[in-house]
């Protein structure tokens, strides 16, 4: 595909608003959902302007260089690759991160479970700044950096691949939360003193099944890292040995958070409770799935 033509040639005036009708022609015709949408979030992405902005931009010509980065983007997306991988950034919580295909795309999902994380540990503990957390599975980040700001408290990441935590250092240097955040390469707790004791963990581990690989959107199988989507047979390998694991890194009173898949709820339930946790919960997201799971060291 080569969009849109010989658009840098010229004899052409490319204007704001052609590239954009062109460009939401062919994303229609790939399939792409919201073509319109789509179309206007790369070129703001180009352009480095708001949709508002560029509607006030439609008669603007296109510099030859802005034209070809854009045709580039719209090759991408129709070759199925998601929005945020394209344009290198996501919105979360408000804040925007930086993203490449080496970590998940966050998820509302996570939002809601950061939200139960936050009251949580507001409820249970009297100066949340004083607390050190763990954040098991950084990713991009978006948990550590999300918890550090609204809790003001320390927070170390972990995660078994160098490249997510290079993306998890930049947008924990983003947000100025360096002093906050600190970032660890381990498997699981294997690099971790075991006499480090944190006041509470939250993990966000890999819960797709690989029976329910087909379920999935096939930009998410073919773009998303596999390592951090997929549990094994059942989607529930890694709590297998986070759960019991957690317990030695866990002050007294303190709390393991989990974000779970849909239909884990009672499979979690058993673990935590085999494991000796106490006061364990599983909360229902806002569209009434299982999403949330904690329970208590006594």
């Amino acid at each position: 595909m080569s969009y849109p033509g010989n658009i840098t040639a010229p004899t052409e005036e490319w204007t704001i608003g052609r590239a954009l009708a062109r460009a939401a022609c062919h994303l229609e015709q790939a399939d792409i959902p919201r073509p319109d949408f789509e179309a206007q979030y790369l070129l703001g992405a180009v352009l480095e302007i708001n949709r508002a902005a560029l509607f006030l931009s439609l008669d603007n010509r296109m510099e030859a260089r802005e034209a070809q980065r854009f045709s580039a983007m719209v090759d991408r997306r129709m070759r199925g690759e998601p929005l945020q991988y394209i344009v290198g950034q996501v919105e979360f919580w408000s804040r925007t991160f930086h993203l490449t295909p080496d970590v998940l795309i966050p998820r509302h999902e996570t939002e809601f479970v950061l939200e139960q994380t936050i009251a949580l540990v507001k409820g249970r503990f009297a100066c949340p700044e004083t607390l050190q957390l763990l954040d098991m599975g950084v990713g991009s980040g978006v948990i550590a950096d999300v918890l550090a700001k609204e809790l003001g408290c320390h927070v170390v990441g972990v995660d078994i691949s160098p490249a997510a935590l290079a993306v998890a250092a930049a947008n924990i240097r983003r947000h100025r939360l360096d002093s906050q955040v600190a970032l660890v390469c381990s498997d699981l707790f294997a690099a971790l003193s075991r006499l480090r004791k944190f006041d509470c963990i939250v993990a966000n581990p890999p819960y797709v099944a690989e029976s329910e690989k087909g379920e999935l959107a096939d930009e998410v199988v073919r773009f998303e890292p596999e390592q951090a989507l997929f549990g094994g047979d059942d989607g529930l390998d890694c709590y297998r040995r986070l759960i019991p694991e957690s317990l030695t890194f866990l002050h007294p009173g303190g709390w393991l958070v989990l974000e779970i898949g849909a239909s884990q709820g009672p499979a979690i339930t058993a673990m935590l409770q085999h494991a000796g946790y106490t006061d364990v919960t599983i909360r229902p997201d806002y569209s009434g799935r299982s999403r949330f799971a904690c329970g208590r060291k006594e």
